[in-house]
């Protein structure tokens, strides 16, 4: 079954970026195919990074999210989707159940096409985003995706804000799951950033530190086994 993989946390600055760019090297490690969409005309974090296979729309504009489910339809592989901040405006028309441009019955749409969504929510350790996160939940429980939270530990301090909210029980309830992103060392992402390379392509850099090769090898790697431990390296987007 094919899986629509929604990057979302809905504030910017939370890292979805970051969340999307691990996860589409953890895909590329392991050799499975991934159509990559980035849904960010304004900052397309995710398009800087994987250039030559990044589609960028701006999914805040109905004819933005036509194209969008366009590729969803036509995609053989998995399609993971860099949402922009502010990604419950887009959610909300996938939601809808209305058959206006940009509009869609998502959970109509998916099983037409022999696929399901899953969310990888990313928060960090504020109360905004728990917030996006309950009404999300509430927004999204008709359409039945599979849900993940992803805690950013790019901050160091503990979740409790999430760890004792009601959004955390819900997201058990409904069989949802929690995955820890690592915080990468800060010289890391600055030379990923200035070199617009990722965890794997870093590897062929000459002018890459022999120790961000070392951390950038072992993040991916903690990342494929969290993604693993969650099914989503599991089969491929044909398998039944």
């Amino acid at each position: 079954m094919k899986q629509i993989i929604l990057v979302h946390g809905d504030k910017g600055g939370v890292g979805k970026t970051q969340c999307a760019t691990r996860t589409a090297a953890a895909f590329e490690e392991v050799g499975r195919p991934l159509t990559l969409v980035d849904g960010d005309v304004k900052n397309p974090g995710l398009h800087m990074l994987y250039e030559d296979r990044t589609t960028v729309l701006d999914i805040r504009t109905p004819a933005g999210l036509d194209a969008l489910y366009d590729i969803w339809v036509n995609s053989p592989n998995d399609v993971l989707v860099d949402m922009p901040a502010g990604g419950s405006d887009a959610t909300a028309k996938m939601t809808s159940g209305g058959n206006a441009e940009g509009m869609i019955d998502l959970y109509g749409l998916l099983e037409a096409i022999n696929a399901k969504a899953v969310l990888l929510f990313v928060i960090d350790q504020s109360r905004e985003v728990l917030a996006a996160l309950r009404d999300e939940l509430e927004a999204l429980s008709a359409h039945r995706p599979d849900w993940i939270v992803v805690r950013n530990h790019y901050q160091e301090s503990p979740f409790t804000l999430f760890e004792e909210s009601q959004s955390k029980q819900t997201l058990l309830d409904i069989g949802g799951e929690v995955l820890d992103m690592g915080r990468l060392d800060p010289s890391l992402v600055e030379f990923l950033g200035k070199n617009d390379c990722n965890l794997n392509t870093i590897q062929t850099r000459d002018d890459a530190k022999f120790l961000h090769k070392l951390r950038a090898r072992g993040a991916l790697g903690e990342w494929i086994t969290a993604l693993t431990s969650v099914g989503l390296l599991q089969g491929s987007a044909n398998d039944e």
